[in-house]
Protein backbone atom coordinates (compact mmCIF):
# COMPACT_ATOMS: atom_id res chain seq x y z
CA UNK A 1 0.00 0.00 0.00
CA UNK A 2 2.66 2.41 0.84
CA UNK A 3 4.42 1.85 -2.21
CA UNK A 4 1.19 2.23 -4.42
CA UNK A 5 0.88 5.58 -2.58
CA UNK A 6 4.61 6.86 -3.14
CA UNK A 7 4.05 5.71 -7.03
CA UNK A 8 1.02 7.37 -7.22
CA UNK A 9 2.22 10.64 -6.02
CA UNK A 10 5.42 10.46 -8.22
CA UNK A 11 3.18 9.70 -10.98
CA UNK A 12 0.93 12.93 -9.96
CA UNK A 13 4.29 15.20 -9.78
CA UNK A 14 5.28 13.94 -13.04
CA UNK A 15 2.49 14.77 -14.79
CA UNK A 16 1.82 18.15 -12.78
CA UNK A 17 5.91 19.20 -14.04
CA UNK A 18 5.56 18.24 -17.76
CA UNK A 19 1.92 19.84 -18.08
CA UNK A 20 3.29 23.25 -16.28
CA UNK A 21 5.96 23.20 -18.50
CA UNK A 22 4.18 23.33 -22.03
CA UNK A 23 2.78 26.18 -21.94
CA UNK A 24 4.38 28.35 -24.67
CA UNK A 25 1.92 28.81 -26.87
CA UNK A 26 -0.11 30.98 -24.43
CA UNK A 27 2.93 33.45 -24.18
CA UNK A 28 2.31 37.16 -25.78
CA UNK A 29 5.02 38.47 -27.49
CA UNK A 30 6.74 41.19 -26.56
CA UNK A 31 7.80 44.08 -28.88
CA UNK A 32 11.78 45.04 -28.75
CA UNK A 33 12.50 48.33 -27.37
CA UNK A 34 13.41 51.24 -29.43
CA UNK A 35 16.87 52.06 -30.32
CA UNK A 36 17.75 55.72 -30.14
CA UNK A 37 20.28 57.85 -32.51
CA UNK A 38 23.51 59.30 -30.67
CA UNK A 39 23.21 62.90 -29.58
CA UNK A 40 25.99 65.19 -29.85
CA UNK A 41 28.27 67.05 -27.52
CA UNK A 42 26.28 70.58 -26.85
CA UNK A 43 28.46 73.60 -27.27
CA UNK A 44 28.08 76.21 -23.78
CA UNK A 45 28.77 79.56 -24.43
CA UNK A 46 28.46 82.55 -21.64
CA UNK A 47 26.73 86.29 -22.01
CA UNK A 48 29.53 88.30 -20.92
CA UNK A 49 33.32 87.43 -20.84
CA UNK A 50 34.03 88.24 -17.05
CA UNK A 51 31.59 89.19 -13.96
CA UNK A 52 31.92 91.02 -10.53
CA UNK A 53 28.72 90.57 -9.02
CA UNK A 54 28.36 93.40 -6.22
CA UNK A 55 26.14 92.99 -2.99
CA UNK A 56 23.60 95.93 -5.26
CA UNK A 57 23.68 92.90 -7.56
CA UNK A 58 22.35 90.33 -5.43
CA UNK A 59 18.90 90.24 -6.87
CA UNK A 60 19.65 90.92 -10.20
CA UNK A 61 20.62 88.53 -13.27
CA UNK A 62 24.15 88.88 -13.83
CA UNK A 63 24.77 86.51 -16.17
CA UNK A 64 23.52 84.05 -18.48
CA UNK A 65 24.85 80.66 -19.80
CA UNK A 66 23.42 78.74 -23.29
CA UNK A 67 24.07 75.93 -25.37
CA UNK A 68 23.22 74.26 -28.34
CA UNK A 69 20.59 71.25 -28.41
CA UNK A 70 22.52 67.41 -28.49
CA UNK A 71 19.85 66.75 -30.60
CA UNK A 72 18.70 63.58 -28.86
CA UNK A 73 15.78 61.35 -30.06
CA UNK A 74 13.64 62.69 -27.57
CA UNK A 75 11.49 65.91 -26.57
CA UNK A 76 13.46 69.18 -25.71
CA UNK A 77 11.23 68.57 -22.48
CA UNK A 78 13.37 64.98 -21.33
CA UNK A 79 16.52 66.73 -21.41
CA UNK A 80 18.53 67.16 -17.90
CA UNK A 81 21.15 69.46 -18.67
CA UNK A 82 24.01 69.76 -15.35
CA UNK A 83 26.15 73.23 -15.28
CA UNK A 84 29.61 72.64 -12.98
CA UNK A 85 31.68 75.45 -11.60
CA UNK A 86 34.93 74.54 -10.19
CA UNK A 87 37.86 77.15 -9.86
CA UNK A 88 40.15 77.35 -12.96
CA UNK A 89 42.78 73.65 -13.70
CA UNK A 90 41.05 71.51 -11.06
CA UNK A 91 39.36 68.77 -12.99
CA UNK A 92 35.41 69.90 -11.67
CA UNK A 93 36.10 67.92 -8.04
CA UNK A 94 34.27 70.95 -6.29
CA UNK A 95 31.41 69.52 -4.44
CA UNK A 96 27.90 71.04 -4.35
CA UNK A 97 28.75 73.29 -7.62
CA UNK A 98 26.11 72.24 -9.81
CA UNK A 99 23.17 73.99 -11.33
CA UNK A 100 20.45 71.57 -12.92
CA UNK A 101 18.29 72.76 -15.61
CA UNK A 102 15.70 70.33 -16.99
CA UNK A 103 14.17 70.98 -20.47
CA UNK A 104 15.76 74.40 -21.61
CA UNK A 105 18.80 75.48 -23.96
CA UNK A 106 19.58 78.14 -21.20
CA UNK A 107 19.70 79.74 -17.65
CA UNK A 108 20.39 82.50 -15.97
CA UNK A 109 21.97 82.89 -12.57
CA UNK A 110 22.06 86.24 -9.65
CA UNK A 111 24.61 87.52 -7.77
CA UNK A 112 23.67 85.95 -4.71
CA UNK A 113 23.29 82.53 -6.75
CA UNK A 114 27.06 83.05 -8.36
CA UNK A 115 28.50 84.42 -4.79
CA UNK A 116 27.25 81.00 -3.07
CA UNK A 117 29.11 78.68 -5.68
CA UNK A 118 32.33 81.09 -5.13
CA UNK A 119 32.22 80.43 -1.86
CA UNK A 120 31.57 76.70 -1.95
CA UNK A 121 34.53 76.66 -4.23
CA UNK A 122 36.62 78.58 -1.40
CA UNK A 123 36.93 82.24 -2.87
CA UNK A 124 37.45 85.18 -0.90
CA UNK A 125 34.86 88.16 -1.19
CA UNK A 126 36.49 90.69 -2.90
CA UNK A 127 38.84 88.66 -4.71
CA UNK A 128 39.20 88.65 -8.07
CA UNK A 129 39.31 84.99 -9.08
CA UNK A 130 39.33 82.73 -12.82
CA UNK A 131 36.67 80.03 -13.14
CA UNK A 132 36.08 77.27 -15.35
CA UNK A 133 32.31 75.82 -16.82
CA UNK A 134 31.57 72.79 -17.98
CA UNK A 135 27.95 71.77 -19.20
CA UNK A 136 26.61 67.81 -19.04
CA UNK A 137 23.88 66.89 -20.90
CA UNK A 138 21.86 63.69 -20.71
CA UNK A 139 18.80 62.22 -21.12
CA UNK A 140 16.38 62.75 -17.64
CA UNK A 141 17.55 59.65 -16.51
CA UNK A 142 21.38 60.35 -16.88
CA UNK A 143 21.49 58.09 -19.76
CA UNK A 144 23.95 59.02 -22.72
CA UNK A 145 25.97 61.74 -21.14
CA UNK A 146 27.90 64.35 -23.28
CA UNK A 147 30.04 67.02 -22.23
CA UNK A 148 30.20 70.61 -23.54
CA UNK A 149 32.94 73.04 -23.95
CA UNK A 150 34.83 74.51 -21.17
CA UNK A 151 34.50 78.14 -20.74
CA UNK A 152 36.71 80.31 -18.35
Amino acid sequence: MKNILKLLAASFITIVFFAACNKTDNLKKVESLPVYADGISPVLSSSVASVAPTLADSNNVVITFSWTDPKYATDLSHTKYILTIDSTNKSFGAINNTKTVVGALSTTMTGRELNAYLLNIGFKIGVEQSIDLILTSSYANNNQRYLSNVIT
